[in-house]
């Protein structure tokens, strides 16, 4: 059972030093982006990998996610790897590889870049036995709407099982491995505040990221907290948060940030209870129409 001191709370501190004060398997979810090879400076701290790496198998519930979204360096011309040999280590520490997906932003400029782009960039979904949690984002507009589709299935030795025809295809299909973003000034976030990070996690990443492997109620790590998008998101959605940040300017910029946040929910939840009420009080008027007594007649009249 995690400590109240830990619930809602941004801490400037080391995250290994922190994740060490965290008791065995007490965070459903984790959703950070750590440094990528050298490609930032952040204050010139250090980054020990395997030590994190540990302490976040050691402090994830079983079903719990650590969603883990990391880019290599272009080194010496080729891509670095360093991202892989990470995830491969998360494997050899007990995590499920559950699946990964590359996450893609709209407006970059590649100049003289030789290739088909930046280097990409991945969330590697890292489970600890079979995720508890998992709302899948439905967004990509089918095509044929209605129609059913005899389903197949390929056996190991090449030959095919028919298995009947499927449920009528809805409007809407699950998203695919793939999510795009719009980055930039307004496009990352509207909280100027938060440029004064250098790399900053897209807002609508970050939730989607949460909604899917979380319930509202839920509490929603960041080791990697800068300038506090991951906790900012869990709690415009409803969950609660933990932070860690050893950079001092921008743990400074994550409270800020949380505090514009606060101030956001409340003015959303009383919306919602305007509406709230204001439903209440037609469908209670409704009901007293309905119930208003049949106008006399004067053949019912004694």
């Amino acid at each position: 059972m995690l400590d109240a001191k830990y619930v809602n709370r941004l801490l400037h501190c080391d995250c290994v030093a922190g994740m060490q004060e965290l008791p065995d398997e007490c965070i459903p979810l984790t959703v950070t982006s750590p440094p990528y090879d050298d490609m930032r400076e952040y204050g010139g701290h250090l980054f020990d990998f395997e030590a994190i790496a540990q302490q976040l198998y050691r402090v994830t519930m079983p079903g719990g996610v650590v969603v883990w979204v990391v880019r290599d360096a272009v080194v010496s011309r080729g891509e670095s790897g360093t991202s892989f040999r990470q995830a491969l280590r998360f494997q050899e520490l007990g995590f499920l590889l559950y699946e990964t997906i590359i996450m893609d932003r709209t407006g970059y400029y590649y100049g003289n870049n030789p290739r088909y782009g930046g280097s990409p960039e991945y969330a590697f979904v890292l489970s600890k036995g079979k995720p508890m949690t998992l709302n899948f984002i439905t967004d990509r507009r089918n095509k044929n709407v209605g129609a059913r589709q005899r389903c197949h299935r390929r056996r190991k030795d090449g030959g095919i099982d028919k298995c009947g025809l499927s449920k009528p295809i809805g409007m809407w299909g699950r998203r695919g491995r793939v999510w795009v973003y719009s980055v930039g000034f307004n496009q990352t976030t509207k909280d100027k505040a938060a440029y004064r990070h250098s790399a900053l996690m897209p807002e609508a990443m970050a939730e989607d990221l949460i909604v899917s492997f979380s319930l509202p109620g839920d509490l929603v790590f960041d080791p990697f907290s800068g300038a506090g998008t991951t906790a900012k998101m869990a709690l415009l959605n409803c969950r609660r948060y933990l932070g860690m940040e050893i950079h001092e300017p921008y743990h400074d910029t994550a409270l800020q940030r949380i505090q514009v946040a606060q101030a956001e929910l409340a003015r959303r939840l009383d919306k919602s209870l305007g509406i709230h009420l204001t439903q209440k009080a037609n469908r209670a008027a409704f009901r007293c129409e309905r119930i208003e007594l049949p106008e006399r007649h004067e053949g019912n009249q004694k």
